[in-house]
């Protein structure tokens, strides 16, 4: 029987809790046992405040699920004591005692190519069959949980669609470690994420490049950055809110966020978060130099934006039906670099690979500074809900509380400015690099 983190135990077999889980218990310690043929939880009961344990083994998808428990333990110790009984006796076991009877189907694979291999993205197919890449693995874990309620997730997955699916199981991973469990009874919206705090729903969206639209390279910097960038967002946005997910009889009163996550471009999402908040707010933080050399942040009004014949007011949340949505999130991290880093810290990955990030952090709303860390080291810490921001709704028929997403970087529009509340770190952006030893072997992964 061996330890493994939280981290370590998430990733592979987080998504097994049901949501009254975490009402009535508080887990304890993680372990592992046979090379992770067997998991094993130590749980505190809340009512009793007595202990407990489960034993989870591999059902026929692949997925881990429950095949023992133990409850009314006296102390932590003498629970932990037990479960190095259990989990001797169940690593034993043949992988078929471990099967539930309900399983339907085959298990999901997001690698086994559904489409030509002229058609598969080309960072998918990179990263698919490539040793160098710890967030395969990561996925391959995921894919077993990952419910495909459309029906063509592994299809847009490996084709047109990476980015955005991506995106979506980032904020699949993000919940989960906040203590969030998933309902997918309903196809719309998204998720419908259920914890201790509450319920929301969210609804996940992406900025994706422009078919026919203006050319970029022929933009000046203001019209990039002061008008083409605010009019993606409210293009993403403002299509979603023509759904009228708040129109549909299961969603009612519940929370409704959009998640939207910028890929108009190769790494855009590190440079336009500005253009996000200027476009749900309707004000530009700016940066100021005094003439003592200090600097100061203030706040401008933004009207409309413009370009060619296209006007758009901004301030999405003063917009018409807007006060459904009760909040905005984004990450500029939820991308696939943030699954390679993630898996590392998670055990994933060879050990020789050498994983360095460089990128921006939040000095206030307008000002930034340069960072550097490296992720294989053994003082790197990381968390999926690093570089989160939420972006309350000042209309909000239903406002969202802090507290049901206590880590993310929370942003109020109030008196005509806006007050946030970051975390110590809080990165704008950022750039990883995956550093192979000399004697690596990145030998390419079968698929099938």
């Amino acid at each position: 029987m061996k330890p493994i983190s939280k981290l370590r135990f998430n990733s592979i077999a987080g998504y097994v809790r049901d949501p009254i889980l975490f009402v009535i218990s508080e887990e304890m310690e993680w372990y592992e046992a046979g090379n992770e043929k067997v998991l094993g939880v130590l749980f505190r009961d809340r009512t009793d405040n007595d202990f407990g344990l489960c034993v989870l083994g591999r059902d026929q998808l692949k997925r881990f699920r429950a095949v023992r428990i133990v409850t009314s333990l006296p102390s932590l110790k003498r629970a932990r004591n037990q479960l190095r009984i259990e989990l001797a006796k169940c690593v034993k076991l043949k992988k078929e005692e471990f099967y539930q009877g309900d399983e339907k189907g085959e298990p999901l694979n997001f690698f086994k190519p559904v489409v030509p291999n002229e058609k598969l993205n080309r960072v998918f197919r990179e990263v698919s069959i490539r040793r160098a890449h710890p967030g395969r693995d990561l996925l391959a874990e995921m894919m077993n949980w990952y419910e495909d309620v459309d029906g063509n997730f592994v299809e847009q997955f490996q084709t047109t669609g990476f980015d955005a699916r991506v995106w979506e199981l980032y904020l699949y991973a993000v919940f989960i470690e906040l203590g969030y469990a998933f309902d997918r009874t309903y196809a719309m919206p998204d998720f419908l994420c259920t914890g201790i705090p509450g319920k929301f729903f969210v609804e996940a969206t992406t900025v994706n490049p422009s078919i026919g639209g203006p050319d970029i390279e022929a933009l000046t910097e203001e019209q990039y950055f002061y008008h083409y960038l605010p009019l993606k967002f409210g293009s993403a946005l403002f299509s979603k809110l023509k759904k009228k997910y708040w129109t549909l009889p299961h969603v009612g009163d519940i929370p409704l966020l959009f998640a939207i996550q910028d890929f108009h471009q190769p790494f855009s999402m590190s440079w336009s978060t500005n253009a996000l908040i200027e476009y749900l707010f309707g004000v530009r933080p700016v940066l100021l130099q005094r003439e003592d050399g200090a600097t100061a942040s203030i706040i401008e009004d933004v009207g409309i934006y413009k370009l060619g014949e296209k006007e758009v007011p901004s301030g999405f949340f003063f917009q018409p039906d807007s006060e459904h949505v009760s909040a905005v999130i984004a990450n500029p991290s939820g991308t696939f670099a943030k699954f390679d880093r993630m898996a590392y810290l998670a055990g994933f990955g060879d050990r020789k690979l050498q994983i360095f990030r460089e990128g921006y952090r939040f000095r206030g709303l307008a000002a930034l500074e340069e960072f550097q860390a490296a992720v294989h080291s053994s003082d790197y810490s990381e968390t999926w809900a690093e570089g989160l921001s939420i972006y309350h709704n000042p209309k909000a028929l239903h406002p969202l509380p802090e507290n049901y997403i206590p880590t993310a970087a929370h942003h109020y529009f109030k008196n005509d400015g806006i007050l946030s509340h970051m975390p110590e770190f809080h990165p704008a952006g950022s750039l990883t690099k995956i550093f192979l030893p000399k004697d690596f072997i990145d030998v390419k992964l079968d698929n099938s």
